[in-house]
């Protein structure tokens, strides 16, 4: 288990859980990048957006959430993983929202930046995942 992540990723999880999300700013592909950025200390390049409609608009263009993901993660050098571990990020498929993107917890639990907040559960369909480390 990577350890050194446990205190850095409970607290970036908790500090999101006060708040609601905001397209562009903290939806769950920018929290996601958020956390990457944590981890490596450096910006990752994604494309801008304002609105769900915009966020939308990149989704479709890209051909899926993951494809989007995929662009800007490999230019960012992280490698996908089988095997996702406590911090790694990831899309997954929830049958009722489509892909949404989140970061991967202890015991197969996955979180991701809701309208409302975050989410909890234990994916059905991991889409892709990649490692942070």
């Amino acid at each position: 288990m990577r350890t050194d992540l446990i205190e850095p990723l409970r607290t970036f999880v908790e500090e999101a859980q006060e708040s609601e999300s905001v397209w562009g700013v903290s939806d769950c592909t920018r929290w996601a990048a958020d956390w990457v950025e944590q981890v490596h200390g450096r910006s990752l390049e994604l494309p801008r957006w304002s609105s769900r409609e915009e966020a939308h608009q990149l989704i479709a263009a890209a051909g899926s959430l993951e494809a989007l993901w995929s662009r800007s993660l490999a230019d960012f050098r992280l490698f996908e993983t089988g095997r996702p571990q406590l911090g790694d990020v990831g899309v997954i498929d929830t049958g009722r929202y489509g892909q949404v993107g989140g970061l991967f917890l202890h015991g197969e639990y996955f979180a991701w930046r809701a309208e409302t907040g975050v989410a909890f559960l234990v994916p059905r369909i991991i889409v892709k995942a990649w490692s942070v480390l």
